[in-house]
């Protein structure tokens, strides 16, 4: 025994419990953050939501567009995000998606365009995100949304 583990009764006793209690805490550290977040689990919250739409012609940025939008707790709230034109393409079908609880990104295919689209959606905040089209690693289309209030009635 050492001069201070006699000096201190129940020293190793409390040391060993220290320790333990160190273990148990990582341990739940690493079993308490996913790898991957649950796609079902959306971060954003519901309400009044202003929306600014900038698209791009040729690189060029238009004129901003606003529209306030009520977003309820639909079964699928992604749908209620993601529903982002591609300029001049009125008919295009998604494909290849993925989601995570605060971002998704996709694949569009549109009739007439040669090149594939790619949408993304991301959420820096529930009550904040940017989102954006591109075709060939240009923007075409570039939406920012933030939560104003809840929504006060169904016709809002």
């Amino acid at each position: 025994m050492t001069p201070f583990s006699q000096a201190v009764p129940g020293h190793r006793g409390h040391a060993i419990a220290r320790a333990v209690a160190v273990l148990v805490l990582l341990g739940a550290a690493l079993v308490g953050e996913p790898g991957h977040a649950d796609p079902g689990d959306f971060q954003a919250m519901p309400g009044l939501w202003k929306i600014v739409t900038r698209v791009f012609d040729h690189g060029k940025e238009g004129q901003p567009q606003v529209a306030w939008h009520c977003v309820d707790e639909s079964p699928d709230p992604w749908v209620e995000f993601a529903q982002l034109p591609v300029p001049g393409h009125a008919q295009c079908e998604r494909a290849d998606q993925h989601r995570s609880s605060t971002a998704l990104s996709w694949t569009m295919q549109c009739q007439g365009l040669a090149d594939a689209a790619r949408g993304q959606v991301k959420f820096d905040l529930a009550e904040h995100y940017t989102a954006r089209i591109n075709i060939k690693g240009q923007d075409v289309v570039q939406v920012e949304g933030r939560r104003y209030a809840a929504c006060t009635s169904p016709k809002d």
